[in-house]
């Protein structure tokens, strides 16, 4: 990655200024931002817990992890373009709250948004230091702070941009690694029971695969149902959780901000179609094959699947090692640091856009130089790594595993999903509902999550406070309890805001060093600023993505629940083939979509190289490469 940043500096003009770093000069196209999705949501979880959820509660856990997880990222797709049409201008979503809320509003969801990213880099450093640790006997502390280093080198050195990339070139390795797998269980006779979808269907029909007991709380025990009530709780608590990991999290809003106006909504929605393919890929065989193995000679290790494995998601790398020997479990460890490195550089690259843009700039120092401002990002990078690698030891020591963060991650942080959504889509949000009733809804959540812990299960520990009723409990009352208040305080919301004061970076509390634009010079906002396709753009993607949320969350999984259809031989052979095309699909658009869209880029690589390059004028937020220096920005204004 620090080569290609130098080359993008050599040959391409590219600046290395502060903006650049945080933002990307706002010029990515669409590949790019949809494998920067995909990788920023493959947590370690996406790998680890889903494989997890699938071997606890069958198929029921396989379908709501990942259509649960899918609908967050088609329903941000709406916040990106939101966010793009009425404040273009803004670096960070907090400093969009700023402009629009005030002060109280704004510290308030700097706190969650902090929150939230210690949570998620601490539950990748949990999944990734326990799956190095597992298959190699690393020791677990060691790696909460050797995995992060390379990652503060080349964020350090290239910012967002680099971040970027590093996603594109993480996720092809992680989609070529979901192939092998895939091929090795269902069409090569990697081990002589396995080597096509029947096969495996007959293995979960075996004693062996039931000696645990079979899918907790499936009808009939059956690993290929999706009637299970308990499942019904597990996806309201992913729902929640996941709702809060993106809505809150403002490096999802960092992608929003980097992408070029029209390649918002198509990157997002690209995002979640091939995100989808990663968990689907993996539970749909490396889950199966832990269930149909764990109790036989080709389980690698002996007696079966252990809580501990379970409780710290190591299911898959011992499915891996029970299919393809220690290289299996070596490929797992490759798959989990892409994920890992990538998940974390877009953590703590926001974190430093937030420090910067949102704490030392208006707060501290608003006639910050540039350098100034790179300085403050790169300290706050190097240290939010420091304290995420320190966090993760601690809670390493406390017995706390990634599953158990990433639910308490919607009780604590769920009650922001919904001011948050409001915030960036309606007119009648008022400053006070914004500053308050977040930290009500925490409050309540919390209190609700340990009383039922305790009235349920009759005391309160780690143990009894991830239980599924009690998760759900703390994140359905956070969920809920803020848009309550939003009704109860609808007086204070009758006058709708001006989103043109937004557009124009006119804040309801100026400070020093805020710049106010007009309506006569919209230069700065990229080349392809267009109002109506921009308006349009939301239009498809609120249709989109609702009729997608509908599909996923209610058409498909309570008509196979209202029926309690059981996967027969021929039906699992066809569910098969179809999650093997999504993959291949999924997987042939992140790779070679952003190379067609960078094609002129390259062309501008190689010239560079060959020394025919023409000395063309860097301008500010546009790539060079992809100038038309006799182009006219068309202007216009966000309604």
């Amino acid at each position: 990655m620090n080569v290609i940043t130098w080359v993008s500096r050599r040959y391409l003009n590219e600046s290395a200024d502060t903006n650049m770093l945080m933002t990307a000069k706002k010029s990515v196209k669409s590949g790019l931002v949809a494998a920067a999705v995909v990788s920023s949501w493959c947590y370690a979880a996406t790998l680890l817990n889903s494989v997890r959820l699938t071997y606890l509660f069958g198929f029921a856990g396989l379908w709501w992890f990942v259509s649960g997880a899918t609908v967050q990222i088609l329903l941000y797709a709406i916040m990106a373009i939101e966010l793009k049409r009425r404040a273009p201008r803004a670096n960070t979503i907090l400093e969009a709250l700023r402009i629009r809320f005030g002060t109280s509003t704004h510290l308030v969801f700097f706190a969650y948004g902090v929150s939230v990213q210690i949570l998620i880099t601490a539950a990748l450093l949990l999944g990734g230091s326990a799956a190095f640790t597992v298959t190699t006997g690393a020791n677990i502390i060691a790696m909460n702070y050797l995995i992060p280093q390379g990652v503060v080198v080349y964020t350090y050195l290239g910012g967002l941009k680099s971040t970027i990339l590093s996603d594109y070139l993480h996720t092809i390795i992680i989609y070529v690694i979901l192939l092998v797998f895939m091929f090795k269980v269902m069409a090569v006779e990697s081990l002589p029971v396995l080597g096509s979808p029947g096969a495996l269907w007959d293995l979960l029909q075996a004693p062996a695969a039931m000696a645990t007991g079979g899918a907790t709380g499936a009808k009939d025990g059956s690993y290929l149902t999706m009637q299970s009530g308990e499942g019904l709780l597990l996806a309201g608590v992913i729902l929640v959780s996941g709702f809060g990991s993106v809505f809150v999290d403002p490096s999802y809003g960092q992608k929003a901000i980097a992408g070029e106006p029209g390649a918002v909504v198509t990157g997002y929605f690209l995002g979640a179609f091939s995100w989808f393919s990663i968990p689907l890929g993996l539970c749909a065989t490396m889950s199966y094959v832990a269930i149909a193995l764990a109790n036989t000679e080709y389980w690698p290790l002996e007696g079966g699947v252990t809580s501990y494995q379970i409780n710290n998601a190591m299911i898959l790398p011992l499915a891996a090692e029970a299919v393809m020997g220690k290289g299996g479990a070596v490929a797992v460890v490759l798959m989990v640091f892409m994920a890992v490195t990538s998940s974390f550089s877009a953590e703590i690259i926001a974190h430093a856009s937030i420090v910067t843009f949102d704490i030392y700039r208006p707060y501290i120092n608003p006639t910050a130089s540039d350098k100034r401002l790179k300085l403050v990002s790169h300290i706050s990078l190097t240290a939010f790594a420091l304290f995420s690698s320190t966090f993760a030891t601690a809670l390493n020591y406390s017995g706390v595993s990634m599953g158990w963060i990433l639910e308490f991650l919607g009780v604590l942080l769920g009650p922001a999903v919904i001011p948050i959504i409001l915030a960036v889509n309606s007119a009648h949000v008022s400053p006070a509902y914004m500053t308050y009733s977040a930290p009500i809804g925490s409050i309540c959540a919390l209190v609700s999550w340990i009383v039922t812990a305790k009235g349920m299960f009759g005391a309160v520990t780690v143990d009894t406070l991830y239980e599924n009723w009690s998760m759900f409990v703390g994140c359905t009352v956070g969920l809920f309890v803020p848009l309550i208040i939003y009704f109860a305080m609808w007086s204070l919301h009758r006058t709708p805001y001006d989103w043109d004061q937004l557009f124009l970076m006119q804040a309801i509390e100026p400070r020093p060093g805020d710049k106010v634009y007009s309506y006569d010079d919209t230069t700065d906002l990229g080349d392809d600023w267009d109002p109506p396709a921009l308006a349009k753009a939301s239009r498809r993607a609120k249709i989109v993505s609702l009729v997608l949320v509908l599909v996923f969350l209610i058409i498909i999984p309570f008509s196979l629940y209202g029926t309690g259809y059981t996967f027969s031989r021929n039906f699992f052979t066809g569910w098969t083939v179809v999650v093997f095309l999504w993959s291949w699909v999924a997987a042939a658009v992140i790779w070679f979509l952003p190379l067609w869209q960078a094609r002129k880029t390259w062309l501008g690589v190689m010239r560079g190289v060959l020394g025919k390059s023409q000395n063309k004028p860097r301008i500010e937020g546009l790539e060079v490469s992809d100038i038309n220096q006799e182009q006219v920005v068309a202007t216009g204004k966000a309604k």
